[in-house]
């Protein structure tokens, strides 16, 4: 049933943990790190294929401010039609860990499932298949379509948008033909700007909010291991009630195992997320050290509830209804949780990958600069971490 959605961070909603059964607080669900592996992509299914664009690897800040023209399907997607397919298709732009979690759920439970992964991963997939090692769905292997040649694929009905921010340019061109009329998209990635980029280039209407919260990544080529995170999403319209597509959608990722749940008000939960990882991702990049250890010095802790704080009144000037005591709850929650957590930026750091720093606390201290709003402690997290912004250790 559709509820509203109740302040995650002052009223303690339950969820079922689906490896047991026992029921789960949901406040505590966005509290372990969060990733987003692979963006797109480079094998297909039995050929190599070469990256045709041949340009640089961008971050959200060299995209977010365009709207990137593909064309837009004219019609909106038909509620009644969208989930009325016996073989519901998904293509997961981005199938690492993140990706191959909710696909292989969703492929597992008898949906037609595409991975658009690249390298070794994509090719360890159509040799051997996906293998998805996890502490809630069980362990399970599948056989399931992999390339990266999203124009093979075609159309689909849900496109789960997991590429790293600073892949999303790229992706969102080429993702095109899978975008039909009754097409939704929803993204599980970091940040607040998915669903606005989506919609500019593919038509509002077919981007529907989405919060994950899942701790997984890619162990070995073909192997996802989730390892903790409650796996959950939380799913609703931008800007209006949850309608009927969203309740079936939500509906089949349940039957998939998956802790779905829908929510009116998805932008609130959206930024939520945003205050939570922001911290945690920012703060254990800054570092190079779990949250134990950050917890451990009266200094950083109050760093991390200056950054919980600032993205919160960031978050209140775009006009966003955060109550006033977020940053006290989620830091104090936060601190109930495992000492050895790392934000997915922090392990992206460590081993020398790009980073989501401009899409993170770099974000906020550009919305900061917008508003007329302090944010010292985001810009010194951004201005430390932006040379590391584009990988190389």
């Amino acid at each position: 049933m559709t509820r509203n959605h109740a302040p995650m961070y002052q009223e303690a909603r339950r969820s079922t943990n689906v490896s047991n059964g026992l029921p789960m607080p949901a406040i505590l669900r966005p509290l372990l790190s969060l990733t987003k592996d692979q963006p797109a992509l480079s094998l297909t299914k039995g050929r190599r294929i070469e990256r045709t664009s041949g340009e640089p690897r961008g971050s959200l800040c060299d995209i977010r401010d365009r709207a990137i023209s593909y064309p837009a399907s004219s019609s909106k997607p038909s509620e009644e039609s969208i989930l009325s397919s016996s073989k519901f298709s998904v293509a997961v732009v981005g199938a690492g860990g993140t990706g191959g979690y909710y696909g292989g759920a969703l492929a597992r439970a008898g949906n037609k499932v595409t991975m658009i992964a690249r390298g070794p991963h994509l090719a360890a997939i159509n040799a051997n298949g996906l293998q998805v090692n996890s502490v809630l769905l069980g362990d399970f292997h599948l056989e399931v379509d992999a390339t990266d040649d999203m124009s093979a694929v075609g159309p689909v009905d849900l496109v789960i948008f997991a590429v790293k921010s600073w892949a999303t340019g790229a992706a969102i061109r080429d993702m095109g033909p899978l975008v039909g009329d009754d097409t939704m998209i929803i993204s599980t990635q970091n940040g607040i700007d998915s669903e606005r980029l989506l919609g500019e280039a593919f038509g509002h209407e077919h981007v529907l909010g989405c919060t994950a919260t899942v701790s997984s990544m890619i162990e070995s080529p073909g192997v996802v291991r989730q390892a903790g995170g409650p796996g959950s999403l939380e799913i609703g319209e931008m800007g209006r009630a949850v309608s009927k597509r969203v309740e079936d959608l939500v509906a089949r990722c349940k039957d998939a195992g998956l802790a779905a749940e829908s929510y009116d008000d998805i932008e609130l939960a959206i930024w939520e997320k945003f205050i939570f990882i922001c911290a945690l991702s920012g703060m254990t990049a800054l570092t190079r050290k779990p949250i134990g250890e950050i917890f451990a010095q009266e200094s950083t802790t109050a760093m991390y509830s200056q950054v919980l704080s600032e993205v919160a009144e960031v978050g209140r000037a775009e006009g966003v209804a955060i109550p006033d005591s977020a940053a006290a709850d989620i830091l104090r929650t936060t601190r109930a949780r495992e000492p050895f957590i790392i934000g997915s930026m922090g392990h992206d750091l460590i081993a020398g990958n790009p980073i989501e720093i401009g899409l993170l606390n770099g974000r906020v201290v550009e919305l900061g600069k917008k508003h007329g709003v302090s944010t010292p402690a985001n810009f010194a997290i951004a201005a430390a971490l932006k040379p590391h912004e584009f990988g190389g250790g």
